[in-house]
């Protein structure tokens, strides 16, 4: 298409004077009266009328000096316009307020922008008194004027002089309020005015037909942009509800070949016969204020619908338009290309940031200057410069277990039922996920089962488009009426924080009643518990059959569906008074167990456990055959590192490592992915999220990585045999630092995706092609090892059973070093058990994840004011992050030592700081403000603090506290040999200094970056 560029215009005056010599009888604007016809207003009439009103507000203002801000606040009939355009003429600044505020919302712009006049329309002018006489705003309350009492004031003769050019007059928009009360945005009519300019050099010239009011910001800059190019904008009776048999009939008596919407009028017309096609018989259909729910897309795709999706904010104008073969992608426009950065956030998806200089930018709220949008974007697959909208950050819930769920797909795909007229996901701290459905007014008559019955289809659609820990199932719907009112914006997008809190009642009570035995719950006998379970386990799963042996977690089921099992069997079967554990599903993971469990929680027995160390010889014995290879011949080419769990905390900094040294050539990453693309995003990612890629060269380091999609639960990894073979002929080491870190798990669980993954790996180093088989590294815990009790320290070896920390965890590492010896033994693969310790944030910036149990004791000193004192003091052997790795890197690359090809080898601080005679002073040093109480007394503090782990996120670690604090004297720390370590890795020799600078980078990082987010916003 030919850009070709509008003239430009300074102020809106000059337009107007412009526009009444080059549209004498050519009109620019349309108006609907109440029965749908269309009035026409030539350029000349608009200079005409809108000089006529000038006049008049001129007299009934105020007189001052100088400039000052007046408010218009009504809807958007042609009145409103009319005072707009006059206001603008008088050289004045416009504020756009919305008829839909609360008083409070109104009171605070007044006051925020220094407002002393309100034209206000019929509808508005009592609300406008209110809100005068109950804020104390000095603000004068001016009726608007409508075109019937203006002609008959006889002032179209009436002359004013033309605004300069450097006049400072101003637009003022507000936020929408969603997150509070509404921010007042300041805009230049001049900047808008280029902006419109650009925009309508990039489309189409067309009529234009308009739903939006004219206080949002994308219909000021329709307005702005049909008046630049000079094409008439019919605008839509601001007193006649919008339907899709208006908005037809309305295209249809104005011509008009373009429509300017939001994505949810155009649900509208999927209600009616022909409506898409209508809608594909535009020019084109222009949309902003929200993304297009992906389900609508596909429709409007598959019927060729032109649609300009432009992406924009009032804080910083038009940033990006649609992508010309796919409208749900866009692309940055070229005058803001410079200004745009996309900051990863995990997960491969990027937040919008706008950086200071973009002339359109008037609004910042970070330090820098620039503005963080809170928008989610993920890029496209094989075009850089094209993203797609994912979510906004506060749309995201994170669950009690951490896992980060996206609410998007499940609501896109409800609400675009026509049964439903609003859909919000709820969940947030909890254990599972919810659904508020709110009826729409063709369901008026529908029961709440029939709503149910109407939306199923769509609700399994967003379930298959989410994790399975995001899903929502049919009794985790709560429908409420169609006369049910809930707080919305004046584009009709749902204001979610007050919707939460409007009906937080209804979602109190689902949680109450899931975690209950109810009235519901049937007396059953016990030998029919078993068909119970069985039927319950296949239904959250969604299988026909289960082997009553086969384990829940290898049968792919998660935390949300262990949770939804759980209440169902407290639902459905009676347990006589007993308590069902949370953790219950997990902890008797297979129908077997469950029912035993069940059984005797009737009976008033405890359930006698399988023996852990039973299941664990069971599992060694099956994962410790492995075939002895004769040694290859390939011995040529550099080193090539095999590395899993690149994403992670120790990962990214090993994965530099790596990166970094001159002898490491290729590092192959499989990570869980769906393709290559998104494989390297999540390294990427994890890079700069450590704040690495300031010491990383793409040319020299990053060009090593090779990423790789796999998925650990599938046979050899779902890698091809061609990539299997390249491993055999180049992979001189293998680093296995992926783990299913789940404290909740029992061993059982850990097999499918950890141990199996193990036992394939060890395989993939003994079946070699070179003439050295791989260095195979596992990177293990000390809590394989926690509990062993040697007279001094615990040392450098291989441990009986008796000595693994009593968790599942704990449990599987005890296996695969079990494992990773017997493949030394048989098949005389050179393995490396690393055992790691605690470890905390890295010595150039002291990040460290303020959900981990250390730093949200910190924490406490901000929420509760206290910290505890610790009986008899406590070391704590922390390591700093990137020390650990290059302990492993160095541990993973030396050669052979001694003949040996099984070494066990401990990466622990043997440097420790003591609770209360250093860290708590050190944090008090740099700042932190706290009463330091015993450690019994700090438990009872929190246990009676606030509740909200949104605004004190230490109370949902209450329980552990109990467990480490609320005893009668600190917890003993086991002390760990390091000598051999220490020979492998010189790094550790003499430990790491937790300095007083140190622990300074930790405070910082909490208090500056952690700790000023949401909490559940993560550290990331």
């Amino acid at each position: 298409m030919a850009v070709t560029q509008e003239p430009f215009y300074p102020n809106i005056d000059q337009l107007i004077r412009d526009r009444a010599k080059t549209h004498v009888d050519k009109p620019i604007l349309s108006y609907a009266d109440e029965n749908g016809a269309f009035q026409n207003y030539t350029g000349a009439d608009i200079e005409r009328l809108t000089r006529a009103a000038a006049t008049a507000y001129r007299k009934a203002l105020p007189k001052k000096p100088g400039l000052f801000r007046v408010a218009l606040v009504g809807v958007s009939s042609l009145d409103y316009y009319i005072a707009f355009f006059a206001l603008q003429r008088l050289g004045l600044t416009s504020m756009f307020l919305s008829p839909r505020l609360a008083d409070q919302g109104y009171a605070h712009l007044l006051a925020a922008t220094e407002c002393q006049v309100v034209i206000a329309a019929e509808g508005s002018v009592k609300t406008m008194e209110r809100v005068r006489e109950t804020s104390g705003s000095p603000a004068v309350v001016i009726p608007l004027l409508n075109l019937q009492a203006l002609s008959k004031l006889g002032l179209e003769d009436g002359q004013i002089p033309p605004v300069p050019a450097d006049s400072k007059q101003e637009f003022v928009i507000h936020s929408g309020g969603t997150t509070g009360l509404p921010k007042p945005v300041v805009l230049s009519p001049s900047a808008w005015l280029a902006q419109a300019a650009m925009v309508a050099a990039r489309m189409p010239r067309a009529n234009t037909l308009t739903t939006l009011p004219l206080f949002h910001s994308f219909g000021l800059a329709t307005l702005l942009r049909c008046l630049v190019n000079g094409t008439t904008l019919a605008i839509s009776n601001a007193n006649r509800p919008i339907t899709a048999s208006i908005i037809n009939a309305s295209i249809e008596r104005t011509s008009s070949k373009a429509l300017v919407t939001v994505p949810y009028i155009l649900k509208f017309f999927t209600e009616i016969p022909g409506g898409i096609e209508r809608l594909g018989s535009l020019t084109q259909v222009i949309v902003a204020g929200s993304a297009i729910p992906n389900d609508l897309a596909e429709v409007l795709l598959a019927k060729k619908a032109r649609i300009y999706h432009l992406y924009g904010l009032t804080e910083a104008g038009a940033l990006m338009e649609a992508w010309p073969t796919d409208f749900r992608w866009v692309t940055p426009l070229a005058h803001a290309v410079p200004f745009l950065k996309f900051e990863p956030v995990g997960e491969g998806n990027f937040h919008l940031v706008v950086m200071p200089g973009l002339p359109a930018k008037v609004y910042s709220n970070r330090e820098d200057g620039s503005y963080a949008t809170k928008d989610v974007f993920r890029p496209h697959p094989t075009d850089p410069a094209v993203w797609r909208f994912v979510a906004r950050q506060d749309d995201i819930i994170v669950l009690i277990n951490g896992e980060k769920a996206d609410p998007t797909p499940l609501e896109d795909a409800v609400s675009r039922n026509l049964n439903v007229r609003a859909a919000v996901v709820f969940g947030a701290e909890r254990d599972s996920l919810g659904m508020i459905v709110v009826a729409s007014d063709t369901a008026k008559t529908l029961s709440k089962e029939e709503i149910l019955e109407s939306i199923a289809a769509d609700l399994d659609l967003g379930n298959s488009r989410v994790p399975g820990y995001a899903r929502i199932s049919p009794d985790a719907v709560i429908v409420k009426k169609a006369d049910t009112p809930f707080p919305r914006t004046d584009k009709d997008t749902v204001i979610k924080p007050q919707f939460l809190k409007s009906f937080a009642a209804d979602i109190e009570e689902y949680y109450e009643a899931r975690s209950r035995a109810t009235n519901e719950a049937v007396e059953v006998s016990d030998d029919q518990i078993a068909s119970r379970v069985r039927h319950i386990v296949t239904s959250a799963l969604n299988l026909s059959t289960i082997d009553d042996e086969a384990d829940f977690f290898a049968l792919g089921m998660d935390s949300l569906q262990a949770s939804n099992v759980r209440s169902s069997i407290v639902k459905s079967i009676h347990l006589r008074g007993a308590t069902l554990a949370t953790n219950a599903v997990f902890e008797h993971a297979n129908i077997s167990l469950l029912t035993r469990h069940l059984l005797d929680l009737r009976q008033g027995l405890s359930t006698k456990e399988d023996s852990s160390e039973a299941l664990a010889q069971a599992l060694l014995e099956k994962y410790s055959n492995f075939t002895p290879f004769p040694l290859g011949t390939i011995d040529e080419g550099p080193s090539c590192v095999l590395l899993t769990g690149a994403t992670g905390a120790i990962g990214s900094h090993l994965l530099h490592n790596l990166l970094t040294n001159s002898a490491v050539a290729q590092v192959y990453c499989p990570v869980r992915a769906s393709d290559c693309s998104a494989a390297y995003t999540r390294i990427h990612s994890a890079l700069e999220h450590a704040r690495l890629l300031s010491h990383t060269d793409p040319a020299t380091h990053l060009s090593k990585i090779v990423a790789l999609p796999c998925d650990f639960t599938a046979p050899n990894l779902g890698l091809s045999a061609r990539l299997l073979t390249l491993f055999s002929r180049s992979v001189t080491h293998i680093i296995h630092n992926a783990w299913s870190v789940n404290f909740n798990h029992s061993l059982r669980s850990f097999e499918q995706d950890s141990l199996r993954s193990t036992h394939f790996l060890l395989t993939l180093a003994a079946s070699s092609l070179r003439s050295q088989k791989p260095v195979f590294t596992f990177v293990s815990s000390i809590a394989a090892a926690l509990c062993a009790q040697p007279s001094h320290a615990i040392p450098e070896t291989l441990h009986p059973w008796c000595a693994v920390a009593g968790m599942g965890y704990g449990q599987s590492k005890w296996v695969a070093e079990h494992m990773a010896a017997a493949a030394a033994e048989t098949a005389q693969v050179p393995a490396r058990v690393v055992r790691l310790g605690q470890v905390c944030g890295d010595t150039e910036w002291g990040t460290w994840n303020s959900a981990e149990a250390f730093p949200m004791t910190v924490q406490a000193a901000r929420t509760i004011g206290a910290l505890p004192v610790v009986d008899d003091d406590e070391e704590e052997s922390w390591l700093p992050v990137d020390v650990a790795a290059e302990a492993l890197a160095q541990i993973a690359l030396s050669p052979e030592q001694n003949g040996a090809k099984f070494h066990v080898l401990h990466v622990v601080n043997e440097a420790p700081i003591l609770w209360n005679a250093q860290f708590l002073p050190r944090l008090e040093k740099y700042g932190l403000e706290f009463e330091a109480v015993p450690q019994r007394e700090w438990v009872h503090r929190l246990e009676a603090s606030d509740q909200d782990v949104k605004v004190n996120p230490p109370f949902k670690l209450l329980e552990f506290f109990k467990t480490r604090y609320g005893s009668a004297q600190g917890a003993s720390q086991p002390k760990f040999e390091t000598t051999q370590a220490k020979r492998w890795a010189p790094c550790l020799e003499g430990g790491v200094d937790i300095s007083e600078e140190l622990v300074g980078k930790f405070l910082r990082y909490w208090m500056e970056e952690a700790w000023v987010k949401k909490p559940n916003d993560g550290d990331r």
